[in-house]
Formats: C-alpha cells, sequence, structure tokens
C-alpha cells in the first residue's frame, strides 16, 4: 500500500467524509442479513485484507466496532482501507475510544502519521482526522436484535432514544455517557457497576443488571463490541448477552487469534480470520 496515494486520499477526501460522518446521529439503525462484525484492529492491515478476501464487501454489509488506530504497525494503512469501505461500499464505522487525542499522542498514531508524511502534511492532517474521529458515530442497533458499541453500558440507565440523543461532534469525547460508551467493560464479577481500575478515572466495569436492563427496556437481544483484549479473539460475559470481538494482532497483540463475528440470516457464528 503506497504512503503517497494513501496521502493524496486523505487530502482529496477527508471534508467529504466529515460531511458525511456529521449527518449520521450517534446511534444507526442497520438492517442486513449478511454481516461482518470487525473488533479492534489497532493497526492490523493484513488480518483486515484477509476479512476482505474472505468477505467480499459487495456481499457483505461491514460494521467495524473502532480502534482502527494506535498501538500497531499499520496505522495508518487501517484506517484508510476503512475509510475506502465506507466510501465505495457504506461500511458502518463505529468510534472507538481510540479515534480520540487523549490517547493518539501517547499510543502512536500521531508520531506515525509525522513519521510517514512529515511533520506539515502529519500535523495538518491529523487536525482534519481529529475532527472526522469527533463526528463518527458511536453506536448501532442490528436488525433490530443486536446493540453494537465499542466499550459498554453507561452506569446510569439509558435508553436508545438518549443515546441517539448525545452530542456530536465530541472531540475527547467529554459528555460522561459518549465516553463510558467508548471505555466501559463487562464484569461477572458486579451486579450494576464498580470503578475501571485499569482504565482509570471516569470509567466502570457494568455488570449483568444492567445489561438485563437495558436490552428488556430496548426490546434487544444482545450486545456486541470491542473494546477489551482477550487472546483467543472473543469472550462471553452475562450469560451469553454480552460478546467482545478483538481482530488484532498488531502491536502488542502478537499472540492473539483475531475473531469477527459473522451472522448469516438469522444465525450468529464467531470465526478465526489469524
Amino acid at each position: 500500500m503506497d504512503i503517497l496515494t494513501i496521502k493524496e486520499f486523505l487530502k482529496e477526501n477527508l471534508d467529504k467524509l466529515y460531511g458525511d460522518f456529521s449527518t449520521y446521529e450517534p446511534l444507526l439503525r442497520v438492517s442486513a442479513s449478511k454481516v461482518v462484525i470487525i473488533g479492534d484492529l489497532h493497526g492490523d492491515v493484513n488480518t483486515l485484507l484477509r476479512i476482505i478476501e474472505r468477505f467480499p464487501p459487495s456481499n457483505w454489509a461491514y460494521i467495524m466496532l473502532g480502534d482502527y488506530v494506535d498501538r500497531g504497525e499499520h496505522q495508518i494503512e487501517t484506517l484508510y482501507l476503512a475509510l475506502r469501505l465506507f466510501l465505495e461500499y457504506r461500511a458502518v464505522l463505529l468510534r472507538g475510544n481510540h479515534e480520540s487525542p487523549l490517547t493518539n499522542y501517547e499510543y502512536g498514531f500521531y508520531m506515525e502519521l509525522l513519521r510517514k508524511f512529515g511533520p506539515y502534511d502529519g500535523d495538518s492532517l491529523y487536525d482534519k482526522l481529529k475532527d472526522l474521529f469527533s463526528q463518527m458515530p458511536i453506536s448501532a442497533i442490528l436488525n433490530d436484535k443486536y446493540f453494537l458499541v465499542h466499550g459498554g453500558l453507561p452506569i446510569n440507565n439509558v435508553s436508545i432514544d438518549s443515546i441517539a440523543k448525545l452530542p456530536k461532534p465530541d472531540e475527547v469525547p467529554s459528555n460522561e455517557v459518549t465516553f463510558q460508551l467508548l471505555w466501559n467493560d463487562p464484569s461477572d464479577d458486579v451486579k450494576y457497576y464498580e470503578p475501571n481500575i485499569v482504565r482509570g478515572p471516569g470509567t466502570y466495569v457494568f455488570g449483568s443488571a444492567l445489561t438485563e436492563n437495558f436490552l428488556s427496556s430496548s426490546g434487544l437481544k444482545m450486545i456486541i463490541r470491542g473494546h477489551e483484549y482477550t487472546p483467543q479473539g472473543y469472550k462471553w460475559n452475562h450469560g451469553g448477552k454480552v460478546l467482545t470481538i478483538f481482530s488484532s494482532r498488531a502491536g502488542p497483540y502478537s499472540g492473539t487469534k483475531p475473531h469477527i463475528a459473522v451472522i448469516n440470516n438469522d444465525s450468529l457464528s464467531i470465526i478465526d480470520v489469524s
């Protein structure tokens, strides 16, 4: 993948992409019979290329759960390919907690832009990408059955309608509900919620009672999310009501078996793409 081609693509398309993303509410509603759900990639462009080869986007709807950048070796290439999928096939690109200046300066994306594009282009492109990230949708409801989000449920009982009305753009994000949707993790050890001591201030682990309440009040069956590294590429919480998908073996995740979730009509499969 030629880095100059990617730079020209970004220069030519970021304004249009910003405009497209700005039209989306924080909550999307998606209906499709054949769907590929991709978890965190973190610069793992090779896994994304394998997914595209096995599940051609001309035949499958793609929903990506965020964290395209930071940590891995090919962050720019991965984001470029994801944006191409959005433009050419209307792939759904949800925002992850790493689509934010809160992490990009510390975990590698900003420095990769400077290194590959030079300080001037790298810095100016990051300003536009930061704006783009702030307009990405936060969550999606798939086939009136699945709630898709990067992180997890906020600690205050929130409705689908209130999620759809969250403020956008929100760069950090600063809204605490949006922040928790991108940062929170499920736990089988708590009933409601507790502070997430691993991830730090403002983040929580949420228990099965919050999951049950949310799914019941919204008429949904399951939460599918990313965010949490798991070596086998997926894990279940809350009695099979919460599915975590992790799709990267880049950077610090070299020992992972990346997986995706595939929905074919009403059948959900978890597939190894390593």
